[in-house]
């Protein structure tokens, strides 16, 4: 049975146990994510959505997190439908986060929407000011396993972030990235029509990869 097929069965039940743990305390949530790892497969991806779907600022359906992911500043996640967040990835939404509908993000991945300036020089370049930028994940994006994502990356729909990447830059749709830093690959589908700001985003991905 598929996942998103246990979750049907499941979620009138699921209902129930999110709205008894809206009314529990911010910080026991986030207290008993930590332990949701201790839980067998199933009944710790089932609290691990519960749980999100209370800290988070938005969350779909159907959306499986596995052991050992950490989440900072939730509230300012917003997660679509039918995702998967494979283990031990790190996603830090301090500069806003959001993941659209059928997105999987494979194991290890790290993804931070903010970046450390070292302007002020009487200040260790940790205490420096942050400058926080959103990403956004769009629909149908497949990331692969170790990809680190940085502040203000938009990646477009229906493409393909390989394995090991570093993405710094925007990625248009329909495409495969790959490297450090990231850039394109191949296109996976045929060019929709004329648009002027993906098409620009293109020639620039295959001018860095000459």
């Amino acid at each position: 049975m598929r996942g998103r097929d246990l979750f049907a069965k499941y979620q009138p039940m699921l209902r129930l146990i999110i709205k008894i743990m809206g009314l529990l305390p911010k910080a026991l949530l986030k207290w008993m994510w930590t332990l949701s790892d201790l839980l067998p497969e199933l009944l710790g991806v089932a609290l691990r959505y519960c749980l999100l779907k209370n800290l988070a600022g938005r969350c779909g359906d159907n959306v499986v997190v596995g052991r050992g992911v950490e989440l900072r500043y939730a509230e300012r996640l917003t997660v679509g439908s039918n995702v998967s967040i494979h283990k031990q990835c790190y996603l830090d939404a301090y500069g806003e986060l959001f993941i659209d509908d059928e997105v999987s993000i494979a194991h290890q991945t790290s993804i931070v929407s903010f970046q450390h300036t070292w302007g002020e020089e009487g200040l260790p370049i940790r205490d420096n000011p942050l400058l926080c930028a959103p990403i956004r994940i769009r629909k149908d994006v497949w990331i692969g396993c170790g990809v680190r994502i940085m502040a203000g990356v938009d990646i477009g729909s229906r493409s393909v972030v390989a394995a090991g990447a570093v993405v710094t830059r925007s990625i248009p749709s329909g495409v495969v990235a790959a490297g450090v830093p990231a850039k394109l690959v191949k296109q996976i589908r045929p060019e929709p029509e004329p648009d002027v700001c993906r098409q620009s985003a293109i020639a620039q991905l295959r001018q860095e990869s000459v």
